[in-house]
């Protein structure tokens, strides 16, 4: 029995997307981590998802009733039904995994796996601590002022899930709500156990035309999504890993989500106006 997986949590909407990084995830991860995704809702194509899953080697978890029974707490209107339970959902993971669990490392379903996971793996994260990389305002902030923020982004996580700090946030957030969801809650209340990791196992996608060395983790965190089309900094093969997965997975044909003509042409315009700007500041 494994002590350690890669957990996703995810409504219907979003299995689509998170099926594809989880894919990536076994296939870079050793035998010895579970590759667990958290079904936050039972979903109108349960058959279809479980399908997927289990000839991909993923293994399933029912959030639903958990998250249900913990999510009446909070009063969403009062954050302007913004909020999601899949979001919240990776606070209580202690509570929704499996006991056996010693080690787990959270990732956001917007993300590709396109590195090797060992070196992550192999981190042994201490009880109360989190293990987590640099936001992408953080990053911004630093190389304007010069002085590093002790911001992190939530879409990496690695932790004990015996002892951190997970169900503290969700309770933050229901005390005092924050309009950055999990993220500003976990940052509220993480103190001094957070542990900075380098950004290659979180790598922002508003970054990717400057790289020279390939992340572990790409996050696209921001809109468009790789999966809705080919927008800049993202390149034709971030956005070709979804069609080869459902080609190779119709059983997820019905998760795919496709968005709308006008969104479509604004996400073009605003591509093509970042790629201009980049150019000519060259």
């Amino acid at each position: 029995m494994n002590t350690q997986c890669i957990a996703y949590v995810t409504d219907e909407n979003y299995l689509f997307p998170t099926a594809v990084s989880a894919l990536q995830a076994r296939r870079a991860a050793s035998a010895s981590t579970d590759v667990v995704i958290v079904f936050t809702e039972r979903f109108r194509h349960h058959d279809e998802a479980l399908d997927f899953c289990n000839s991909a080697g993923l293994i399933v978890v029912d959030g639903s009733q958990l998250l249900a029974e913990r999510f009446a707490k909070i009063d969403r209107s009062d954050f302007q039904a913004r909020i999601t339970i899949a979001a919240m959902g990776r606070l209580l993971l202690s509570d929704l995994l499996p006991r056996h669990y010693r080690q787990v490392i959270y990732i956001d379903g917007d993300t590709q796996i396109v590195g090797d996971l060992a070196p992550l793996e192999e981190l042994i994260v201490q009880p109360g601590k989190l293990v987590a990389a640099m936001d992408y305002t953080s990053i911004i902030e630093a190389a304007q002022t010069g002085q590093k923020s002790g911001y992190f982004n939530s879409g990496v996580l690695k932790f004990d899930p015996a002892d951190w700090i997970g169900p503290a946030a969700f309770e933050y957030f229901i005390r005092h709500g924050g309009h950055l969801h999990d993220q500003g809650a976990l940052n509220s209340v993480a103190g001094d156990a957070g542990i900075f990791i380098s950004n290659r196992w979180n790598f922002p996608r508003q970054f990717l035309h400057l790289l020279d060395k390939h992340p572990t983790i790409i996050h696209f965190a921001s809109h468009p999504k790789p999966w809705d089309g080919v927008y800049f900094p993202c390149s034709r093969a971030h956005t070709a890993v979804y069609g080869d997965v459902l080609q190779n997975y119709p059983c997820l044909s019905p998760f795919v989500r496709k968005i709308s003509l006008t969104r479509r042409m604004a996400y073009r315009l605003r591509s093509f106006r970042n790629r201009m700007a980049y150019t000519f500041e060259q």
